[in-house]
């Protein structure tokens, strides 16, 4: 292996150290003497005799071009304003961009795509994390108008009433392939949040399921049978039936009492019938 004059920190350049060699190479030294001089006069830079014994045969073939010649091979990563806005058009226009289309898209090499994305723009690839409605600007005004309310009623969440809050909901549980986390990252800033999405891919089946919980337990998960439609009837004589009864199982001495049901506006949450049931259960 070809022994290398060391870059220098701060004083001296390649080109600089070769310079030196030349000079002594015109005073007629030998190369034993040229590389004895170096390790005396700067021993922190000390030349090896085999880079003395290259540069001096360049010398004796009249080639006194003291830069380095074009190198065979992969070139050094050089990020240009150019690629960086390059990476970052498309990461904007496809924050879900993989390496091998940035490679396609740019013409530039993995590596140099590497140092773009991470410390020219500062980017970072994260998983996408569901929610379960995308929300209006009214309706987020709406639910934070209400949790201030609740805030003050219950003391920031500090009185006992908050464990007797019994909240439920129906919702659809699907079965399905899920998209794998490697293809819901994206590219985000560094400190920005994860992404959200809320659209699902087809499923292959789908089950409707009530279900209830409080502040410091889950109370019952109610599953409709297939083919039917979450009504008041079926509200009344079979969904809050059986969440009743577990509440008096969890609350042995206190049962119902108390209690405090926070479910929406369905209609079959709102129905007369509903309503009724609910009074007489004095919920």
């Amino acid at each position: 292996m070809a022994c290398m004059i060391p870059q220098p920190e701060s004083d001296f350049t390649r080109r600089d150290f070769r310079a030196m060699i030349l000079i002594l190479f015109k005073l007629e030294e030998s190369q034993s003497e040229n590389t004895r001089n170096f390790a005396e006069a700067l021993p922190k830079y000390s030349s090896c005799l085999r880079t003395v014994e290259r540069w001096y045969s360049e010398f004796i073939h009249k080639n006194f071009i003291l830069e380095d010649g074009p190198r065979p091979g992969r070139p050094s990563i050089i990020q240009t304003v150019q690629n960086v806005e390059l990476v970052l058009d498309e990461v904007t226009k496809d924050p879900h961009v993989t390496y091998a289309q940035l490679e396609q898209e740019t013409k530039l090499s993995s590596g140099s795509i590497n140092v773009i994305l991470h410390k020219e723009l500062g980017l970072r690839k994260l998983c996408a994390r569901w929610i379960p409605h995308s929300l209006s600007s009214d309706q987020k005004k709406c639910r934070v108008d209400f949790c201030k309310i609740m805030l003050k009623r219950f003391v920031n969440g500090t009185s006992r009433a908050v464990s007797e809050i019994l909240t439920g909901d129906e919702t659809w549980t699907n079965h399905y392939v899920p998209e794998t986390k490697r293809r819901s990252k994206e590219w985000v800033e560094e400190g920005g949040l994860p992404p959200t999405k809320v659209r699902r891919i087809r499923s292959v089946g789908k089950q409707m399921r009530a279900i209830f919980f409080r502040r410091s337990k889950f109370v019952e998960g109610i599953a409709l049978e297939d083919r039917k439609t979450v009504t008041a009837d079926w509200y009344t004589t079979i969904c809050l039936l059986k969440v009743f009864s577990a509440i008096r199982k969890q609350r042995e001495k206190s049962g119902v009492r108390g209690i405090l049901l926070h479910h929406d506006n369905a209609s079959s949450h709102t129905a007369l019938r509903t309503c009724e049931f609910l009074e007489i259960s004095r919920i």
